[in-house]
């Protein structure tokens, strides 16, 4: 049965803010941007901060209030509230980049799926060869590129090691965040989805939903899963 609360749909906003999920943009990770609830990087930073919030200077996008589903989940889970997924990403952020058109990313920097481009108006058609296929050296090629992906730390995002109400450290001055390679953070951001619903020390977490495998937007999110390694790997 679907899930009402719509934990499932954790990897869609994540990967638009940024996604982000307990992955964060460099530039969010910062105590003034936590303690604001705020996450609209200048695209175009300039001398004073905020002049080019979400690409806002060129019409790709704007900073705006998060729209969140905050319905009553089902029957299947009954932790309402105890869980920093939950209408996501609002235990953090209040305010995000809403991007135009077909512009995309944390800060609307990027082009949606499909499309490249300065105004991101070019059709792009990508075809994706089945991995069997390749030649011995086109699949060599094709692991040393996963193996730099492994190795190199991802330019924009970081990951929480925290929970929410810890986010801060034990000084509330100190973000708890961590560099992640590329390759680290598709797995990351998979784990992350997929996770168990931690209610307290003493207490056995609660893993008896799959919110990211038994839900509706199962299809929708794992090829967006993909999609972002892909990009983020060229």
């Amino acid at each position: 049965m679907a899930m009402r609360g719509h934990l499932v749909w954790l990897l869609w906003p994540l990967l638009l803010l940024p996604q982000g999920h307990a992955q964060f943009p460099r530039e969010c990770a910062t105590l003034d941007a936590l303690r604001r609830g705020e996450c609209c990087p200048d695209l175009n930073p300039g001398p004073e901060p905020g002049t080019d919030s979400c690409g806002s200077s060129t019409g790709r996008g704007r900073c705006d209030v998060v729209t969140a589903d905050f319905r009553p989940h089902g029957p299947q889970y009954p932790h309402d509230g105890r869980d920093d997924r939950e209408a996501w990403p609002t235990r953090f952020f209040n305010r995000t980049c809403h991007c135009n058109g077909n512009f995309s990313g944390y800060n609307c920097g990027k082009c949606k799926p499909g499309w490249r481009g300065s105004s991101c108006d070019q059709r792009v058609l990508t075809v994706r060869r089945n991995l069997l296929d390749l030649s011995k050296e086109e699949r060599d090629r094709f692991i040393r590129a996963l193996d730099v992906a492994k190795r190199t730390i991802h330019p924009h995002l970081v990951i929480a090691t925290r929970r929410s109400e810890e986010l801060l450290g034990t000084d509330g001055n100190t973000p708890q965040f961590e560099n992640i390679s590329i390759y680290n953070y598709f797995v990351w951001s998979h784990y992350y989805s997929v996770k168990k619903t931690f209610l307290g020390e003493g207490q056995e977490s609660f893993g008896a939903v799959d919110f990211s495998h038994e839900g509706p937007a199962f299809l929708t999110w794992h090829r967006y899963h993909l999609l972002q390694l892909e990009k983020d790997m060229q």
